[in-house]
């Protein structure tokens, strides 16, 4: 389903192209709107994630801070029931949030969205991709980001180095003579 919205903040994929439409899976509308039971405030909260989420990925609050606070004052919901409404939408698998203050989540929805198990994974991925969130160009928003999740940011390192793989083609001499330059600088 794809609706036409304006929206003007830079889609975070693609820096040269702003686009203003998002896209959801037709599960959404079919099971939020298409049923006798009222879940319109679910299905404008699938919306407005929709339109802040990353292209490639599905996640939210990543390129962009967002509090549950905020989310309920951009829609017109009360601060105590936005959190109950999450939760429903995570328990109908449109979305599956990794972090409450400030929140991080992926909307399921997204084509070809990665899956992610937990918050270390997304945070694995989200240093191992920076570009898909523009963070080489927004440098104070990657520290910011960074820092608010600073407790994970060693062991994710940690994780970062154990997958890293010496190239099979990569060979090391048996015996190098003591004058040995691999530059064959001479």
């Amino acid at each position: 389903m794809s609706l036409n919205i304006n929206n003007k903040s830079s889609l975070v994929n693609n820096s040269n192209e702003e686009f203003n439409y998002f896209t959801l899976n037709k599960k959404v509308f079919n099971e939020l709107i298409l049923i006798p039971r009222p879940k319109n405030i679910l299905f404008q909260i699938m919306v407005h994630l929709a339109c802040k989420v990353t292209y490639k990925n599905g996640l939210v609050g990543v390129h962009s801070e967002i509090h549950k606070t905020g989310l309920a004052k951009e829609l017109g919901i009360n601060d105590g029931h936005i959190t109950r409404y999450l939760k429903q939408l995570e328990e109908l698998n449109f979305i599956k949030i990794f972090n409450t203050t400030p929140l991080v989540l992926q909307v399921l929805e997204v084509p070809q969205a990665p899956s992610f198990n937990d918050i270390k994974t997304v945070l694995l991925y989200i240093h191992i991709n920076p570009q898909q969130f523009n963070f080489h160009r927004n440098l104070k928003r990657k520290t910011a980001f960074f820092e608010t999740f600073q407790k994970y940011n060693s062991q994710i390192l940690v994780e970062r180095i154990k997958k890293a793989q010496v190239p099979e083609e990569h060979q090391t001499p048996e015996n190098e003579p003591d004058n040995f330059d691999p530059f064959d600088f001479k």
